[in-house]
């Protein structure tokens, strides 16, 4: 009897581990298409430093700007892939070192 309860136990709790694993919810895999760094611009702070960041998510193409520190994503280039989600005008992406990027959503495309 002490051995079916062992066992059911250890069923549980490995189900229970392998839930918790799995990705978060409304997460699914993106694959980086091009992955460009932007020189610093004097002239225009506004568009100084970051990265241009083509996301495939499904069947579209997301064209993204984001910037943050090289530690972020020092890890991406390009045919990649990462988990990632949709937020109104944000795709919110989950680096390799646990962290989550922030792209803003500049334009997107269906290839045909």
């Amino acid at each position: 009897m002490k051995k079916r309860v062992f066992v059911l136990w250890c069923i549980a709790t490995a189900a229970m581990l392998a839930y918790g694993q799995s990705t978060d919810e409304g997460y699914q895999p993106a694959r980086v298409v091009s992955f460009e760094n932007i020189a610093l611009d004097a002239r225009h702070p506004e568009n100084s430093g970051g990265y241009k960041i083509s996301m495939r998510l499904g069947n579209t193409i997301y064209l993204c700007r984001a910037s943050g520190p090289a530690s972020l994503f020092v890890d991406w280039s390009e045919g990649k892939e990462f988990p990632a989600k949709l937020n109104g005008k944000v795709l919110l992406v989950k680096s390799p070192n646990g962290q989550i990027a922030e792209l803003n959503i500049t334009g997107k495309k269906t290839p045909k």
